[in-house]
């Protein structure tokens, strides 16, 4: 399949506004409703607090579940200029996913959590906070977290990677619960618990879903091994089976249209874009992302998407296009 050079648009250069310091650090960045960046920021002595790792007697290392150091921090939204959401005088949850709930509330998810015997049980490692940085709500959102998007209405759609799936950090074992991940995407409501979770029973066991784009209150997710590309509405499932990509990383939605950035059965780099009919995914044209003055992409780059708008961020220049826009 030919390939076409598609140039990205320069949308904004994320900064930490007028309230931050030039100094300070990006330790996550997530995409919100309505096609905006939220970012949590630290100062830089502060950074590498918020990710430290623990290394076992056996030379493996995990993340830590907590903060090993008392750090505060400010979240910003960018839309695409930066306004700030709080200020949270004290980080608990480490390794941090961040995300906007309604009435101005930030929610911030640790990536991993250890289950322990009761009395102390679970760890609680979603904290919802109000623009003053006051814990308002939390909840247990499990271990192995992957990405977290939150809708409009203040549901949070999460995915997880393998050891959130199969048990790890107490999770699953000697008479343990089950992993919260065990089916791979859940959905918590706006009280941070969990009301749905997939099912394999139609469209298969997901190994992680490295793909995720909530588009209002929908979800759509792909996963490993040239599973389907499958649509979450109303809790209905509806699926469209596809063999082109060995692994999605990101999907762009349409009515009937879809554009998927994964890698093919050798893992090299694909981009494609097709139609959905019939049960399948129809690939019908391929392209190639470049810079706004056509030069290749960076090394290092991230991709979010949300309907079908795709977000990139390369460092913090922040970069965008639409499904419309791609052959």
């Amino acid at each position: 399949m030919d390939e076409v050079a598609v140039r990205l648009r320069h949308h904004a250069v994320l900064d930490p506004g007028a309230g931050g310091d030039a100094t300070d650090e990006p330790v996550s960045v997530g995409l919100a409703p309505g096609g905006r960046l939220v970012v949590l920021w630290t100062a830089r002595a502060s950074a590498e607090a918020t990710r430290t790792r623990i290394t076992a007697p056996s030379g493996v290392s995990f993340p830590e579940t907590r903060m090993s150091a008392e750090v505060s921090a400010r979240v910003t939204v960018h839309a695409p200029g930066p306004v700030e959401a709080a200020r949270i005088p004290k980080l608990t949850v480490s390794h941090p996913y961040v995300q906007l709930l309604p009435a101005g509330r930030v929610l911030l998810v640790g990536t991993r959590a250890l289950w322990r015997p009761e009395p102390e049980g679970p760890e609680r490692n979603a904290v919802a906070y109000d623009a003053d940085g006051q814990v308002v709500a939390d909840g247990v959102f499990g271990d192995g977290i992957g990405g977290v998007f939150t809708t409009p209405g203040g549901n949070s759609w999460v995915r997880y990677f393998d050891e959130g799936i199969f048990g790890n950090f107490g999770w699953g074992r000697d008479g343990a619960p089950p992993p919260v991940g065990a089916s791979g995407l859940v959905r918590f409501g706006p009280d941070l618990r969990r009301d749905w979770s997939y099912s394999s029973d139609e469209w298969g066991s997901m190994w992680g879903a490295p793909a995720l784009n909530v588009d209002g209150e929908t979800a759509w997710v792909s996963y490993e091994k040239g599973e389907p590309i499958v649509r979450i509405q109303d809790e209905r499932v509806v699926g469209w089976a596809q063999d082109v990509l060995s692994r999605i990383h990101a999907l762009l939605v349409g009515a009937d249209r879809v554009a998927a950035f994964g890698r093919d059965h050798d893992y090299d780099l694909l981009q494609v874009t097709g139609r959905l009919a019939d049960g399948r995914f129809h690939p019908t044209a391929g392209f190639r992302l470049v810079l706004p003055d056509g030069s290749p992409l960076p090394d290092r780059w991230r991709i979010f998407s949300q309907g079908a708008d795709l977000h990139v961020l390369c460092g913090r220049a922040w970069y965008r296009i639409g499904l419309e826009e791609l052959p």
